[in-house]
């Protein structure tokens, strides 16, 4: 009987240890599966870095990237800022493609559109609008355009928009008895105020010509009716009456009307701010800084119109994504879109000076409504939202070169080097021989 109960006690003990051990194995088990869920997370958690290339000067960029970074945990992004404007840009590309490497998301100028849609390894903005089905409307249509290929579809989102503006000094248009509230608006008009402005070593006006990719050139050839290139795109279009037309007025302002200084960019920048200059046209992107180093009444017209005419090509940059690997795609976009956002255009607009891309942006007192209230000379370059047109991007992979041809002829003639004829000639010859 004993050892009868001894088996038994003894199966018992080996039963409850059986089941002891299988529990054991259970919890290792969901410990393990919880460790995997936990490396999961991890993984799925990762913090995406991807570099940002942009030639934008001050702490703008950083200050809108770090806002994107903290907005979120998923991307970091890294900007880099390059000296030398767009041009600046391209070369550091073309620099880091020797090596196989890009930056994930760039700055690309309107007037680099085309060599950056032919050349590099662009990943198309609509494969992202495609897929998630992004609503676009929010946009001005004339501003997505700007990152549209020959195509007609969306490679790349616009990030900073600007027309050519006429700033001027309404205290010297007070002196010389002009009326500050009605400011010249035709290329005559334009002129004859600036001879009034002329006086004591003070200059009525300056057109900023050295703007990169002939910007101002092309808003006076095609104000004129004419054309950069023509339409069987095998000549330049500017070798025209309009184009000769439009060099011509310059170099009258220089040489005839003695109104218009022959400095560069810097130099006459410098000079309106002091007050050696009374009317400066350029970029709306310079009107923060003109705000702030600028001591007079400040003001901007529209860029002047010619029998009726007004174009202006815009200028600024789109957001381009060259990321190899998908992950870093995904970010890119995602920093796209917030770049893009109405917050984000109402930053870099107020800051700098550029256009918000989004109507809602424009629209919301919170945003710039009561900022365009605050400060009126804002107001002037939506009002020729519809006279804008694309800044031309010249065919082929030599549109720098053509840029700094035509450049470089214009110089020649304000310098009378050259005769307004040759200097459009030459540019002409030349650059049709890099176009072919």
């Amino acid at each position: 009987m004993k050892k009868q109960m001894k088996i038994c006690l003894l199966a018992i003990i080996m039963l409850l240890t059986a089941i002891l051990s299988a529990c054991g194995k259970t919890g290792q088990g969901d410990a393990a599966a919880e460790t995997g869920k936990q490396n999961g997370a991890a993984v799925s958690g990762e913090v995406v870095e991807i570099e940002f290339l942009h030639q934008h000067s001050g702490d703008i960029i950083d200050r809108l990237v770090e806002k994107y970074n903290q907005s979120q945990d998923k991307v970091r992004v890294k900007p880099t800022f390059v000296q030398g404007s767009y041009e600046g840009v391209i070369e550091k590309i073309q620099t880091q493609a020797a090596s196989g490497k890009f930056p994930d998301v760039f700055t690309n100028g309107f007037v680099y559109n085309r060599f950056a849609i032919d050349t590099l390894p662009v990943v198309p903005a609509y494969t992202f609008i495609d897929k998630e089905k992004t609503d676009l409307s929010d946009f001005f249509p004339s501003m997505l355009n700007l990152g549209k290929g020959d195509d007609g579809k969306q490679y790349m989102m616009p990030f900073a928009v600007s027309t050519p503006l006429v700033y001027y000094n309404a205290d010297h248009f007070k002196e010389a008895g002009l009326d500050p509230n009605k400011p010249p608006t035709t290329w005559e008009e334009v002129r004859e105020a600036a001879k009034k402005l002329t006086k004591d070593g003070r200059y009525g006006i300056f057109f900023d010509y050295q703007i990169t990719g002939n910007w101002l050139y092309q808003a006076m050839t095609e104000t004129a009716g004419g054309q950069m290139m023509s339409k069987d795109l095998k000549s330049v279009g500017f070798d025209s009456d309009a184009g000769r037309k439009a060099l011509q007025y310059w170099v009258d302002l220089v040489n005839q009307d003695k109104s218009m200084p022959n400095l560069d960019s810097k130099q006459a920048s410098q000079s309106f701010q002091s007050g050696g200059i009374s009317m400066y046209v350029t970029t709306t992107a310079a009107l923060t800084g003109f705000r702030k180093q600028s001591e007079f009444d400040l003001r901007t017209a529209l860029f002047p119109s010619l029998d009726g005419n007004r174009t202006v090509p815009a200028g600024g940059n789109n957001l381009v994504i060259l990321a190899k690997d998908p992950k870093k795609q995904e970010a890119a976009w995602d920093f796209v879109k917030y770049a893009t956002s109405p917050e984000a255009t109402t930053m870099i607009a107020q800051e700098i000076g550029y256009m918000v891309t989004r109507q809602s942006a424009l629209e919301n007192p919170a945003m710039m409504g009561n900022f365009l209230n605050e400060v009126p000379a804002a107001k002037v370059t939506y009002n020729q939202v519809d006279n804008m047109v694309p800044w031309y991007n010249f065919p082929g992979t030599s549109g720098s070169k053509v840029y700094k041809i035509v450049q470089d002829n214009i110089q020649a003639a304000l310098l009378q080097q050259k005769s307004v004829d040759q200097a459009v000639k030459d540019a002409a010859n030349e650059a049709n021989a890099l176009l072919k």
